[in-house]
């Protein structure tokens, strides 16, 4: 337990400067362990997180900063991506290279084989993702039918992964819709880090939790298997910045030609629109 307990405390050293970075639109430089999220101009966090600004969603800039991942021996169903046909007759006003990156191979999702699944990858200590999730929200309620929004925690290094333990406890106790936003605030509005495992308990106990489910929860096998496919999936979709969005485990919404949350969400639609012309 002392060991657990001095590994979350460098952990904590680490939530302070995953997601810094200069306010010039430069790409941040990013610690091996913790991987920078590169985001809007006017939202590029300061050198030390989780400091929050206001967003002028209109001007933001959106940058791509470097990663590193590891690959998992996790096996999951592939999908050979193929040439679009029936997504050509959709209007497409955004570009490969410039808006959106084309995995390799297409990734297996979650989701029924009907249902396009978009993927919103993100990290609560990022202070991008905690300006982001407004947006995902609204966004989640405008979404056509056949189109299922999950929402995935980034696993980089230990810190992410004790953040990503938070979401799918919760997830597991039910307790997933009420605490998802919470989570985000206690950290960038209370100044909590939620990297010890009492501070975490005590915030699940003010959602009704009691100290024996979340202990019998927090280090349960679907957590962990849940975290296993999570990093196994971070690798698959290359994933460099967060927030991000994946698009049926096909499409990535990155680029040059991003420029704000608004165009995220733009860019995401079209893809979505490619995708259920294919079904």
């Amino acid at each position: 337990m002392i060991k657990y307990r001095i590994f979350l405390a460098a952990a904590a050293v680490m939530l302070l400067v995953a997601c810094g970075g200069d306010t010039e639109p430069t790409i941040a430089d990013a610690p091996q362990t913790a991987p920078t999220a590169a985001m809007p101009e006017e939202e590029a966090p300061g050198a030390e997180a989780p400091a929050v600004q206001d967003m002028e969603p209109a001007e933001e800039i959106v940058e791509e900063t470097t990663a590193v991942v590891e690959d998992s021996e996790e096996t999951i169903v592939l999908a050979t991506a193929e040439a679009d046909t029936a997504s050509e007759m959709v209007s497409q006003k955004y570009s490969e290279g410039t808006h959106y990156n084309v995995l390799t191979t297409a990734q297996g999702t979650g989701s029924s084989p009907d249902v396009v699944e978009v993927a919103e990858v993100f990290w609560y200590g990022c202070p991008h993702c905690y300006n982001f999730d407004p947006y995902v929200a609204r966004w989640e309620e405008e979404l056509p039918d056949g189109v299922e929004l999950v929402r995935l925690p980034v696993m980089w290094n230990p810190t992410n992964e004790i953040h990503a333990r938070i979401f799918y406890t919760a997830d597991a106790l039910g307790k997933l819709d009420e605490m998802h936003s919470a989570i985000f605030q206690e950290m960038h509005l209370n100044g909590k880090t939620l990297t010890t495992e009492s501070d975490i308990e005590a915030l699940f106990v003010k959602f009704g939790v009691t100290p024996e489910e979340f202990q019998s929860t927090f280090r349960s096998f679907p957590v962990e298997t849940r975290l296993k496919k999570a990093k196994t999936l971070t690798a698959r979709y290359r994933v460099q910045s967060v927030p991000l969005l994946v698009i049926n485990g096909k499409y990535v919404v990155t680029g040059p030609g991003i420029k704000n949350f608004d165009d995220m969400i733009s860019v995401a639609n079209e893809l979505i629109e490619r995708e259920q012309a294919e079904l």
